[in-house]
């Protein structure tokens, strides 16, 4: 919670029982004093994300376990957190919306286009994208001035920086109000132009990319790619074990879009057709329907965790 005047009261969070959407409403209950309402179309993806708020691994249970927030701090949360399936009930009281459904295109503008008709007219909405131009997304709305882009990194409660797209149409107090908020929620927004993949995603998905290449060659496995970027790159995760854990849909569909935007240096490695294919799309305990992760589909073990050395 914070003592600072508050920019946004009643936040809204499409998509709030994803990876993402879970996280960022963590993000808003710890950092700030709104009310955030988790909106879904089904009851189970709603509970999910309820649940993953307080017991999953990065929850407010955890944070107490951490000495990061104490048994008061957590229960004020739980008490400004509710969801819903109603969209309507969800939508109509909220000055901020989240979007965080997954990366295709249509599917965000026909969401964005039903939360503006029944949330109220000085609402601004906020894209959770990794990839599709704001101006895109904009297509079916009345007002597009009141659209930001914000591409936030896993786990986003944790994570700093927030990649904060502006299209041509955006009014620049949307865009200041929300980097305003996300400073509140001690964030480190970088503002960027409105283009496919922004900055991170292109930059990050040839990465990714070329991992998936080199294990369809054979080259390493996936337990040796992911040891090998921890220890000689210094991440704090592999590439794999993101992939898993987080993004592999979102970097799928990312995937697909600079493809066919950007061309051919984009182009999906067949091995992740494959894997999606199956639906084999991350850890089933963070995304439920899923059959399993990269390690799963492959039949490999992940390395065991380094061990922490004591200084004497």
């Amino acid at each position: 919670m914070t003592d600072q005047p508050e920019l946004f009261q009643r936040i809204a969070i499409l998509g709030g029982g994803g990876v993402m959407g879970h996280g960022i409403a963590l993000a808003c209950l710890q950092n700030s004093n709104a009310d955030v309402m988790i909106v879904s179309r089904r009851e189970e993806t709603v509970q999910h994300g309820l649940d993953a708020v307080e017991n999953g691994p990065f929850g407010l249970q955890k944070a107490v376990a951490r000495d990061k927030l104490d048994e008061n701090g957590m229960a004020g949360a739980l008490a400004r957190l509710s969801g819903t399936t109603d969209y309507e009930a969800g939508l109509k009281d909220a000055d901020l919306i989240f979007e965080t459904i997954p990366e295709i295109s249509a599917l965000k503008q026909n969401i964005l286009e039903k939360a503006e008709a029944l949330a109220p007219d000085d609402v601004i909405m906020a894209t959770n994208t990794s990839s599709i131009m704001i101006s895109e997304l904009a297509t079916k709305l009345k007002d597009p001035s009141r659209l930001v882009g914000t591409h936030w990194f896993f786990p986003s409660n944790v994570m700093p920086l927030v990649e904060v797209a502006r299209s041509e149409l955006t009014a620049p107090e949307s865009l200041d109000k929300v980097v305003a908020y996300l400073r509140q929620l001690r964030k480190k927004p970088v503002v960027v132009k409105d283009s496919p993949g922004f900055f991170m995603t292109r930059f990050i998905n040839n990465y990714l990319a070329e991992a998936i290449r080199l294990v369809e060659l054979g080259i390493a496995g996936p337990a040796e790619v992911d040891e090998m970027v921890k220890t000689g790159l210094g991440w704090p995760m592999g590439v794999f074990e993101l992939l898993d854990d987080s993004s592999f849909d979102a970097f799928y569909h990312a995937q697909e879009y600079l493809h066919e935007t950007c061309g051919e240096r984009y182009v999906v490695p067949p091995l992740a057709r494959e894997v999606m294919s199956a639906g084999y799309t991350g850890d089933p305990k963070l995304k439920p329907g899923s059959l399993g992760g990269w390690y799963d589909y492959l039949g490999a073990e992940r390395a065991p965790k380094a061990q922490k050395v004591q200084k004497k």
